[in-house]
């Protein structure tokens, strides 16, 4: 039986069609554009490859580039308004409610960014706690340690713990680690569960047993 849930934010607490998280691409995109000097294109691509090198396109930069992590975030996700793209989501409060068990966020994202969501959501107050890229010191999925970090602080097993989240990439080492592991949408990858969508999650877990 699990004791405690993370979630992934974006794409996964809400569908990737709603554009926020392309919009945040867009934004820092441009921001390296701007700050390195690069056309369009270009700074997409190098966008894109550290993001999937690094598990981040911040943690990337920094490595590559000596640029802040922190200063990006703040010029770029930090600026958004998530109410612009997100309506409050009734089934969504619903189902999150109905869970016997803590609730969190685990984001690459910022925690002000991801209370944001939540608000706009309007499930913020069915969530303990968010665990931002802040959190991590701006290292945070697929690093090892960032997950290890946050079971510690939650005073659980790993095999009390499920963790939720639509980048098949991220779930590797919550498997090594022996979190029960689910996988939102239709990207291939390895996972304990795969649900199509969010919503399906409390009926999924129940029916494994991993509820009441």
């Amino acid at each position: 039986m699990i004791r405690a849930i993370l979630f992934d934010l974006d794409n996964t607490l809400y569908d990737a069609e709603a554009g926020l998280q392309d919009e945040g691409d867009r934004r820092i995109t441009r921001w390296i554009m701007e700050q390195l000097g690069l056309p369009r294109d270009e700074a997409d691509e190098l966008r894109l490859r550290t993001w999937k090198q690094y598990g981040t396109t911040a943690s990337g930069l920094e490595a590559e580039y000596g640029m802040d992590a922190r200063g990006l975030y703040e010029a770029t996700i930090s600026q958004i308004n998530p109410a612009e793209y997100l309506d409050p989501w009734p089934e969504l409060n619903a189902m999150l409610a109905a869970l016997p068990v803590s609730r969190h966020v685990f984001t690459n994202a910022t925690e002000i960014y991801a209370w944001k969501v939540l608000a706009a959501l309007g499930v913020s107050d069915l969530f303990e706690r968010v665990f931002g890229i802040e959190y991590c010191d701006y290292v945070c999925k697929p690093n090892r340690a960032s997950y290890e970090r946050i079971l510690k602080e939650l005073g659980l097993p790993a095999g009390q713990v499920a963790f939720v989240e639509d980048n098949p990439g991220n779930l590797g080492p919550a498997r090594d680690l022996g979190m029960v592991t689910v996988l939102v949408g239709n990207r291939p990858g390895e996972a304990d569960l795969r649900i199509s969508s969010i919503l399906h999650l409390g009926r999924a877990l129940s029916a494994s047993g991993l509820t009441s």
